[in-house]
């Protein structure tokens, strides 16, 4: 009975030292990124901040009864200014409503953050939850915090939009994957109008996942295969890529109606319709930006407009290459010398990369198990890397805020690989030491501790992050 009682009562010590140090962590969090907005972040004309904010006055006052009704422009999308238009007063000057801006959002990456490591811990140990979750408050997350932008929350989304299609790979009773999908689709939509970048990404997705199904019946009518799958779950899983798209058209309807009824054109963007096709911001910026793009269709000869087949039959491959080169130099180079993210995602890398050398057998397994997942995430990884390398001569700022989409996908893959069987079990020797996969945990853990002491206020305070 008392040791029983003592193992309850240190159990009780455990749980409550976590959550001190959580509350201790949050705190910090919370000062830093607050410190930060108000040291570095002083001008909302930086990273299109100014843009948001007007976006919340529009809605707000759209909301309020003016007449007529005035339309976002098709740069921004409408959920973060809808956001921010809660919490908006007229009374406000903009200097104080920069100020309430910034605020917000900082509130908004303490609950994003919170609910992230809710979803990591049910598919994580303890450990690498808890590792996931700082090295993503602390390798980017309080980078951002302070700024009146939508990349938080548009990361946050992307990443539940991304958990939820690779679920339904897996998933295998009827209703629950019907259920899944309608979910799935709702996330794209308001992923989609939080920033617009998911058609690809859906495109991707539905590619993979009607594949994967066609290629199982295939499969089956060769073996002469009945089970073990009922007829009623396979026709739940054929129709839940249409219940994804259809979802994800419903939630996007008003804004695809409104922009084909000013623009002419269902999913247009001014970023993606456009300015991708011009080789800079310079080009873009007197090309369809002076003519008119943000208040209806560019007053331009069809000729003059850019597109794919315009910039296919103006480049050749040397300049499409290069031009793709020195988006991929980019990308290293900011990653190198703005945030305190890189070194944790080579270390993750690292780790995987041993782990498949030393059990390759289990790792062509696991892909021949989950073959469609497994392509899913192959061409997510090529369609992600390619798209953000190609539009960074457009952005004017770097590859950062449009890689940061990806880091958390690739980041929770990864640790969902290193901590299941077989691999959570592998071992290796150095210098006549034995470790294991816990032994890499704790050295992250530890390496997180040290640059959260040490590194990271530095680092944050001579770091613009708005960009």
């Amino acid at each position: 009975m008392r040791f029983t009682s003592s193992r309850k009562t240190g159990r009780r010590w455990a749980v409550a030292a976590r959550i001190a140090l959580l509350l201790a962590l949050a705190s910090f969090y919370a000062i830093a990124a607050n410190t930060h907005a108000t040291r570095v972040n002083t001008s909302k004309a930086r990273g299109d901040q100014s843009g948001y904010l007007y976006d919340a006055e529009v809605l707000y006052h759209n909301w309020h009864g003016a007449t007529p009704p005035k339309l976002v422009d098709r740069n921004r999308m409408p959920v973060y200014g809808g956001f921010l238009a809660l919490f908006y007063d007229p009374a406000m000057s903009d200097p104080e409503f920069f100020v309430l801006g910034r605020r917000l959002n900082i509130a908004l990456s303490l609950g994003l953050l919170a609910a992230l490591a809710f979803v990591f811990a049910r598919f994580l140990p303890p450990i690498a939850w808890m590792n996931l979750t700082l090295f993503l408050a602390f390798g980017y997350f309080v980078f951002k915090a302070g700024y009146v932008q939508s990349e938080l929350l548009f990361y946050s989304l992307f990443f539940l939009a991304f958990l939820t299609c690779c679920s339904l790979f897996t998933r295998r009773r009827a209703l629950p994957t019907l259920g899944l999908a309608a979910l799935c689709g709702a996330l794209l939509g308001v992923t989609h109008l939080t920033k617009a970048a998911m058609p690809p990404f859906a495109a991707v997705f539905l590619l993979a996942y009607f594949g994967n199904e066609a290629a199982g019946l295939i499969a089956r009518r060769r073996r002469k295969e009945t089970g073990p799958l009922s007829t009623t779950e396979r026709l739940a899983r054929a129709g839940a890529g249409l219940v994804v798209l259809v979802s994800f058209l419903a939630v996007l309807a008003p804004y695809l109606s409104n922009s084909h009824r000013v623009f002419g054109h269902y999913f247009y963007n001014v970023n993606s319709t456009f300015y991708v096709w011009y080789d800079d911001w310079p080009h873009a910026s007197v090309g369809t930006y002076s003519h008119g793009d943000h208040v209806g269709w560019p007053q331009m000869p069809a000729s003059e407009l850019p597109g794919p087949a315009r910039y296919w039959r103006d480049h050749s491959l040397a300049q499409i290459a290069s031009r793709l080169g020195a988006g991929f130099e980019d990308m290293i180079v900011r990653s190198y010398h703005t945030f305190w993210y890189l070194k944790y995602v080579c270390l993750f890398f690292a780790l995987t990369a041993l782990l498949i050398a030393r059990r390759p057998r289990a790792f062509a397994d696991l892909v021949r198990r989950n073959a469609g997942l497994f392509a899913f995430l192959v061409l997510y990884a090529i369609m992600g890397l390619f798209t953000t390398a190609f539009y960074s001569p457009i952005s004017g700022t770097g590859t950062t805020r449009f890689l940061l989409a990806h880091v958390l996908p690739a980041s929770f893959v990864l640790f969902r690989f290193f901590t299941r069987p077989p691999f959570a079990e592998a071992t290796g020797t150095i210098a006549g030491v034995t470790v294991t996969t816990g032994h890499f945990h704790l050295l992250v853990s530890v390496v997180l501790g040290l640059d959260i002491l040490f590194t990271v206020w530095p680092r944050l305070m001579t770091t613009y992050g708005g960009f």
